[in-house]
């Protein structure tokens, strides 16, 4: 279920922000989420404990970036 999820979050914010190349990942127990966000000049490494966490951190760097 979780890479379900990840994978609606990251359609989500690709069709919403286009020229941001986003990867989303877990590993495989489905403890930790791991992704990374970048775009031309900026790049955000993310590592969480929960999809919420997930979300807060590449929506904290989607806002920062779309300024």
């Amino acid at each position: 279920m979780p890479v379900t999820e990840l994978n609606e979050i990251k359609d989500y914010w690709s069709k919403k922000y286009p020229h941001i190349f986003i990867t989303l990942y877990t590993n495989e127990d489905a403890t930790k989420y791991f992704g990374k966000m970048m775009t031309h000049d900026a790049s955000l490494d993310l590592n969480a404990d929960t999809i919420g966490e997930l979300i807060g951190q590449g929506e904290a760097f989607l806002r920062k970036v779309n300024k």
